[in-house]
């Protein structure tokens, strides 16, 4: 399920099973712009497969865009005891950012894609996808 009304409407409806909150962090910053972006399509994209994935137990939210030189760990924190507040039991930040990624993020390393053969594209993507899975499969595993 995603961020919008439509889907909202089958969450509150549906609550006892959609026990996890997906949450893309993304940076901003005024060098390496090129590269931030690239990392926010590459981390949205991921996100937006693994919610595709799992839909009816994951809940993809709007992404956590921050400052790079932004203290992100606070802003974390808040946004994980809100949404716990809010019911869920999981919670998974995403980045592409290297340089938050701790035991608090699944981290996936934008690989610089554009101008590899599609075939390899789809076969990192595919990994990468299956990578936050086996994490999000690991954390029900582990809590229940």
């Amino acid at each position: 399920m995603k961020w919008t009304a439509k889907d909202v409407d089958m969450y509150q409806q549906a609550k006892e099973y959609v026990d996890t909150a997906l949450v893309p962090c993304i940076p901003i910053g005024n060098t390496n712009m090129k590269a931030f972006a690239e990392m926010s399509e590459h981390t949205l994209f991921i996100a937006n497969e693994v919610e595709r994935q799992f839909k009816g137990r994951v809940m993809l939210f709007p992404p956590l865009t921050y400052v790079v030189q932004e203290q992100i760990q606070a802003r974390v924190h808040e946004w994980t005891n809100v949404l716990k507040q809010a019911g869920f039991q999981h919670i998974c930040f995403v980045t592409s950012h290297a340089d938050i990624a701790d035991e608090s993020f699944i981290y996936v390393p934008a690989l610089p894609l554009e101008h590899a053969d599609e075939a390899y594209k789809q076969k990192v993507v595919r990994q990468q996808v299956e990578q936050v899975m086996d994490a999000l499969v690991a954390k029900w595993t582990l809590k229940n």
